[in-house]
């Protein structure tokens, strides 16, 4: 965590950089007011609108929290398995390989047609978005433990159970972490284009209402909300991978 923090002072800059310029741009009239709102108009979106924000943004919060954590529990141990079972592995390459291609948004007609409109969908299309790369990277982080960890348990005629819990996931876990990392920031994109689609609340939602009514600056407030959020996702993702994987420290190039 600390290592975050004295990243976060020189991360900020690019972000003031931004802000500077789009507030100069907001001045000089590059386009029109009721197009392009300044950054003080968006603030008073944040001030007057807070309640309503907070509630779109909890909802898409929800989605994104049920729908990521269906991807851990069903691709991490099916990962586990494929990773260490050759045959397994060869039966299923194929379908995984054609199925992750998939874009989760093209799957919303089918979504809305199989579960309606509501919550489900939703659910259903951010966790097909993270299922693969929590998948992928768990089934590469079991292909890379050291095989003499493998000689060692098979030697002593330890049981499967015991090579897939003791072994495997622990050593993997690193790889696991970093598709956590791509199935949240995966899953959060994805529940912003569901939600313009298949559900009534959520950012997602909110945005989509904000064009229809002409409302820039609740849209600009939404993007700004959508990447404050992910930026914390990855934050709190990067925090939990410190402490689960201390024993990594100075074992690897970089942190």
């Amino acid at each position: 965590m600390a290592r975050s923090l004295r990243r976060a002072p020189i991360g900020i800059l690019p972000l003031l950089a931004l802000l500077a310029a789009w507030e100069l741009a907001s001045r000089a009239g590059v386009y029109s007011a009721a197009l392009f709102p300044s950054p003080l108009e968006v603030w008073s979106v944040f001030t007057d609108e807070g309640p309503l924000l907070l509630r779109h943004t909890l909802a898409s919060l929800t989605r994104v929290v049920v729908g990521v954590s269906l991807a851990v529990v069903t691709a991490v141990p099916l990962g586990l398995l494929i990773g260490r079972y050759r045959t397994l592995e060869r039966l299923l390459d194929g379908t995984v390989q054609i199925f992750r291609c998939f874009p989760a948004i093209a799957l919303i007609p089918l979504a809305i047609l199989f579960f309606g409109i509501g919550e489900k969908p939703a659910i259903m299309l951010i966790w097909f978005a993270a299922f693969w790369p929590l998948l992928i990277s768990t089934i590469f982080g079991v292909k890379s433990v050291e095989r003499t960890l493998l000689s060692v348990a098979q030697v002593a005629r330890a049981s499967d159970r015991l090579v897939l819990v003791d072994i495997l996931l622990p050593n993997a876990l690193p790889s696991i972490i970093t598709g956590l990392r791509l199935a949240a920031g995966t899953g959060w994109l994805t529940v912003v284009t569901a939600e313009m689609m298949a559900v009534r609340s959520g950012l997602g939602y909110m945005i989509l209402y904000a064009q229809q009514i002409f409302r820039p600056d609740e849209i600009v407030a939404g993007i700004i909300i959508i990447g404050v959020v992910g930026l914390a996702f990855d934050q709190l993702i990067r925090i939990a991978r410190d402490r689960l994987c201390r024993w990594q420290e100075g074992l690897v190039a970089a942190p």
